[in-house]
C-alpha cells in the first residue's frame, strides 16, 4: 500500500526566524503515521533540517540545470542535498514565469538523480487547455517527454498533479475530476515503468484546504497533496495531515 505524503510548498514566504517557529509549533502536535515534508526558501534549508532531524522531511523547491560553476543566483544539485532529500521540478510557477520548458527539466531531472535527490515532478494544465477538452492529451505530453528514457524507483519519484487553474484560486478540482486524472497518470506511468506505476506516489495540489482533504485524499488513486498556502499555518497544515480525523 501507499503511504500517504502531504508536502507543504512555502513558496517565496518565511524568514528562516519565522521557519524554525513554525517548526516547532508542528512538531508540537501529533503528525500520525504519515510521511511529511515541508519545501521551504533555500534560506530555511539548514535551521529546518536540525528542527525537524527525521520527523518531517525537506525539499528544494527548485535547482539548477548546471553543475557548479560560473551561475551567479542558481543552486546546484550538490549543495542542496547536504540539506534535503527531495526536490520539486517542473512547479507551474518555474514553468511559466520563468519559462522552464521540457528539455530543461529533463536537465534538472538528470541533475538530480545524479545526486541522489528524490524528485516531486509538477503536471498540470491550464483553464484554457481544460475547456477545450485537451486536459489529457497535455498531461501525457508532460509525463512522455520529461520522465523518458530516465530510470526511477518507487522512492525517488513523486508525481503531483495540479491544475494551474485551481492553484492559489481558491478553485479545487472536484473529487472525481481529479481521482479521474491521477488515475490517468498512473495509466500514463505504466506505458513507461510497467508495474512500477502502482508503487509510485501521485499527489493533487491546488487549493487544498483542511475543509476539503478527506474528500481529496481517500481517492484511490490521490496519494497525497501539494499543498501551497494552507501549509504557511501549522495549524492549517495540520487539519491537512489529520484529515482522517476530521
Amino acid at each position: 500500500m501507499r503511504k500517504k505524503f502531504i508536502c507543504g510548498n512555502w513558496k517565496m514566504n518565511k524568514t528562516a526566524k519565522e521557519a524554525e517557529e513554525f517548526a516547532r509549533n508542528l512538531l508540537e502536535e501529533d503528525l500520525g503515521d504519515k510521511d511529511i515534508l515541508i519545501a521551504p526558501t533555500f534560506t530555511s534549508l539548514y535551521p529546518l533540517k536540525e528542527l525537524f532531524k527525521a520527523k518531517v522531511k525537506l525539499s528544494a523547491q527548485n535547482l539548477a540545470a548546471y553543475d557548479d560553476g560560473a551561475y551567479t543566483g542558481e543552486v546546484s544539485a550538490r549543495i542542496v542535498k547536504e540539506f534535503c532529500d527531495y526536490v520539486i521540478i517542473g512547479h507551474s510557477e518555474r514553468r511559466n514565469i520563468f519559462l522552464e520548458d521540457d528539455e530543461i527539466i529533463r536537465k534538472k531531472i538528470k541533475k538530480a538523480l545524479e545526486n541522489n535527490l528524490k524528485i516531486i515532478l509538477c503536471l498540470g494544465e491550464d483553464k484554457e487547455t481544460r475547456k477545450s477538452g485537451g486536459a489529457y492529451d497535455f498531461v501525457k505530453n508532460q509525463i512522455l517527454t520529461d520522465l523518458k528514457d530516465f530510470e526511477f524507483n518507487k522512492d525517488n519519484l513523486t508525481l503531483a498533479y495540479e491544475p494551474i487553474w485551481a492553484i492559489g484560486s481558491g478553485e479545487v478540482c472536484n473529487r472525481e475530476d481529479a481521482q479521474k486524472m491521477c488515475a490517468f497518470i498512473r495509466e500514463t506511468l505504466g506505458s513507461l515503468f510497467g508495474d512500477l506505476k502502482d508503487e509510485i506516489r501521485i499527489l493533487y495540489g491546488g487549493s487544498v484546504k483542511g475543509e476539503n482533504a478527506k474528500d481529496l485524499l481517500e481517492c484511490p488513486d490521490i496519494d497525497g497533496a501539494l499543498v501551497g498556502g494552507a501549509s504557511l499555518k501549522a495549524d492549517e497544515f495540520l487539519k491537512i495531515i489529520n484529515y482522517k480525523e476530521k
